[in-house]
């Protein structure tokens, strides 16, 4: 489980369709920023986990995370180490928002 106050009422109101659909475009977005060798120096830093000691933070939020992208990783300039970090948390989100919406559906299948 994960630890925060999860602000991402807007994941909530995507049908699962859409969530899909967010999830591939971030996914992709992801892997293109991935492989960029601009920072390569700082990459394997933030692959360890040191660059980013406090993962998502408290509140689980985009603006939170561009704040915190742009401290940690320098300026959002679309290609930054900052913009991997803001795309990674917004892949854990939708992550999980598709294991919130499973654990309920099998509730539900449950209870009948």
């Amino acid at each position: 489980m994960r630890l925060g106050l999860n602000l991402r009422g807007d994941l909530a109101k995507f049908s699962d369709e859409d969530l899909d659909y967010q999830l591939e475009k971030c996914l992709e977005y992801r892997e293109w920023l991935a492989s960029r060798a601009g920072d390569a120096a700082n990459r394997w830093l933030y692959k360890l986990g040191v660059a980013m000691p406090f993962g998502r933070g408290f509140l689980h939020t985009r603006i939170c995370y561009k704040v915190m992208g742009r401290l940690y990783g320098g300026p959002l300039s679309g290609s930054s180490l900052g913009d991997l970090y803001v795309v990674d948390c917004e892949i854990k989100d939708i992550m999980d928002e598709l294991k919130q919406r499973v654990n309920a559906a099998q509730r539900k299948r449950f209870r009948k």
